[in-house]
């Protein structure tokens, strides 16, 4: 077991993470019990009854809820999350394209934070509203200042999360009677 120092601050793990180790939890458990049913009626997941019940509520009602965010849908790429974090924190300032060690050119970052990346990991915005939510003073990033940069950034975002990027989000679109 690894002591902290004081002052050190334990590592922050995403959603996916956290969804992967609770699903092996439950698999595991569920191998260990023989005879024990997957589900119950309808579908439903079985919770065992005993000492640890609460316990084992409380870590499928988690799963269940992260199963149904945009982090843990079907068409989530969870193999591919490490590019999609290394594109997210790479320096933008590489100019147009930074060359890879086999030589080969890779697209400049976005120059996000740790706790920026960890929050598009989590959410996987799809629209310009949720990315400005996520990223705090974004007009004032040279990589995201302007609103085809931003979409840029959707786009990519998209690839990973398998969800359709939400088109629009200017101003222009309001309705006004005068």
């Amino acid at each position: 077991m690894e002591v902290l120092k004081s002052g050190d601050a334990p590592s922050l793990i995403s959603n996916l993470e956290v969804m992967q180790l609770l699903q092996e939890r439950i698999a595991e458990r569920q191998a260990k019990q023989p005879g024990s049913p997957k589900g119950g009626k309808d579908g439903e997941k079985k919770i065992r009854k005993g000492p640890c019940q609460n316990r084992d509520w409380i870590e499928q009602t988690v799963l269940d809820h992260l199963e149904s965010s945009p982090a843990g849908g079907p068409g989530a790429k969870v193999e591919e999350v490490p590019k999609l974090v290394e594109r997210l924190r790479r320096d933008p300032a590489g100019g147009a394209s930074t060359a890879t060690k086999n030589g080969s050119k890779c697209p400049p970052g976005y120059g996000l934070t740790d706790a920026e990346t960890l929050q598009v990991l989590n959410h996987l915005p799809a629209s310009l509203v949720e990315l400005h939510l996520l990223i705090e003073d974004i007009d004032q990033r040279e990589a995201l200042d302007d609103e085809e940069k931003q979409m840029g950034l959707l786009r990519l975002i998209s690839e990973y999360s398998g969800r359709p990027v939400e088109e629009g989000g200017g101003d222009d679109d309001m309705d006004t009677d005068e």
